[in-house]
């Protein structure tokens, strides 16, 4: 069966251009985003993909489309992504535009750290 000529008449004029949908641009670099913050700080091998799995409580091929980067997480497994993962949680901060607020968390954190590690060192260090 073929086409009338009519049906064949059926194409765009020369200059017009779909409306691109900028959510699902955004969509795709978050899935892009969070998949390469969890292949920093998991790795790529299915022990890893099960691991994340066990964390989040998500099926084994849903956190392998998060890793290959088809779909990024929902809200709640993000949250425990993050809780997990140093990588996740800044990216997930770069995406909003609040790279600052971890700079200023890992900063009182090192502060913390060496305040604790300069008391533990006074200790071994005699009085005269």
């Amino acid at each position: 069966m073929s086409f009338t000529k009519k049906d064949r008449n059926v194409r765009v004029n020369k200059g017009s251009n779909f409306p691109l949908d900028p959510s699902a641009d955004t969509e795709a670099a978050f899935a892009t985003i969070i998949a390469d913050a969890l292949r920093r700080d998991f790795g790529n091998t299915p022990a890893h993909v099960k691991h994340i799995a066990r964390l989040t409580g998500a099926n084994l091929r849903t956190v392998g489309n998060w890793v290959s980067a088809r779909n990024g997480p929902s809200g709640a497994s993000l949250v425990v992504l993050m809780r997990h993962s140093d990588e996740v949680t800044i990216a997930v901060l770069e995406l909003s535009a609040r790279l600052g607020l971890w700079r200023a968390m890992s900063e009182t954190k090192s502060r913390k750290e060496l305040y604790r590690a300069v008391s533990e060192f006074m200790k071994y260090i005699p009085k005269q």
